[in-house]
């Protein structure tokens, strides 16, 4: 049976996304591998996308 988290590009993209969502820096990326290291930094963008849009201050919407 495939176990999804034994899938090192899954799991750098994983890890990538994690730190975006934590503020991180893309530049600290862990991966000398270059494959490994674009998974980790789509990761990231996604995460840092979503840390971007949850810190961004709720506007009120016309009803």
């Amino acid at each position: 049976m495939f176990d999804p988290t034994s899938d090192p590009f899954e799991k750098a993209y994983n890890r990538g996304c994690m730190w975006g969502m934590a503020g991180g820096r893309v530049d600290q990326c862990p991966y000398q591998d270059e494959a490994l290291e674009e998974w980790w930094v789509q990761g990231w963008d996604a995460g840092a996308a979503a840390w971007h849009h949850h810190r961004e201050p709720a506007t009120s919407r016309s009803v």
